[in-house]
């Protein structure tokens, strides 16, 4: 087992309850999730997490919905062994079950 596995084995996550219509730091976000500020970063430049960014200064902030995403990704990489390629894909077709589900309810209602 290397260094870093042995540190993220014995180290204690702390998960924060995330407030809705708040908006995180990357910090924040890194500590309400248990997931580095560096694998953040790497899911956002993947396009598995879209950041809100301040165009004047360039910070990030994460939403609820952005938080919520960092869980289940690390959900799906560390529980399940599922790789980026195979979260991007689950990602994909989550959303066009969503999209599919609003669909039936429109034509429900019609």
């Amino acid at each position: 087992m290397s260094e870093n596995e042995q540190w993220s084995a014995s180290a204690t996550i702390q998960v924060v309850d995330i407030q809705p219509g708040q908006s995180y730091s990357l910090e924040a976000a890194s500590q309400a999730t248990g997931i580095s500020r560096r694998s953040i970063l790497i899911y956002c430049k993947s396009g598995l997490v879209t950041p809100n960014v301040d165009e004047e200064y360039g910070a990030m902030t994460f939403d609820e919905q952005a938080i919520y995403n960092l869980r289940k990704i690390e959900q799906l990489r560390s529980a399940h062994g599922v790789n980026m390629a195979g979260i991007k894909m689950i990602f994909e077709l989550m959303q066009q079950v969503r999209e599919l589900q609003n669909e039936m309810r429109w034509l429900r209602i019609r």
